[in-house]
């Protein structure tokens, strides 16, 4: 394969399941959250990686080490990949949110890309420390294949930085945890969904992100607002 960079988002996890939302604070991956660790970890060894990338929450950091104990890599651990900070809402369900916050909600629709949680971060704060966090790690598409596993927020973030997307085009997509999206020199960006199929049967790409509706129907667990 080409120099590419995969970006990889954790197994599902307890609060997922619950629609929670977790940012920051952690719980373990569900036994459906292995299942999709390992399908990655299959799919990386695969794909040829040959080097790691990691969120430093557990939830991703478990992800990450069956992924690069499958393609016998090295895994770093890049404090700047943790999910965005949900602040003061982190822990609560959208209806919950909607219930004892109202407003938070619909303010941040007007502007999903610049609104800041309360007391935490927005989709512009993850860029920017993605990008100063990855400085040493630049550039990513040069040699080989990197993985990085980590959350939907990063995911986006990456998706503007290294894929050239507007932030628009980031957030129209959506990451379950059974999609990989491929950015590839020129920034030309695929996306592939790993299905049921034995070890061994070829990864199918295809062009662009993840749409939103066709994540909606297929979602192994929420994303964020």
């Amino acid at each position: 394969m080409t120099p590419s960079v995969l970006l990889l988002r954790h197994g599902e996890t307890v609060w997922n399941s619950a629609g929670r939302l977790q940012g920051c604070g952690d719980s373990p991956l569900t036994a459906r959250g292995l299942a999709q660790a390992g399908a990655l970890a299959r799919a990386a060894r695969a794909l040829g990686v040959s080097r790691v990338l990691a969120s430093p929450l557990g939830r991703a950091r478990a992800t990450a080490e069956r992924v690069a104990a499958a393609a016998g890599c090295t895994l770093a651990v890049r404090d700047c990949l943790a999910e965005m900070d949900f602040g003061t809402c982190a822990g609560f369900t959208l209806d919950e949110l909607r219930a004892s916050r109202p407003g938070i909600l619909e303010a941040r629709e007007r502007d999903r890309w610049h609104h800041r949680w309360p007391g935490g971060e927005s989709y512009a704060d993850v860029l920017a420390r993605v990008r100063a966090g990855l400085a040493g790690d630049a550039p990513l598409l040069t040699a080989g294949v990197t993985a990085v596993v980590a959350h939907q927020s990063v995911t986006r973030a990456l998706l503007v930085w290294l894929g050239g997307g507007t932030p628009e085009d980031a957030l129209a997509g959506d990451q379950p945890a059974d999609v990989i999206l491929r950015v590839e020199e020129g920034r030309a960006v695929w996306h592939a969904q790993l299905g049921s199929e034995p070890e061994g049967t070829p990864i199918s790409w295809r062009p662009g992100i993840f749409r939103r509706a066709a994540a909606r129907a297929r979602s192994t667990y929420g994303a964020p607002p």
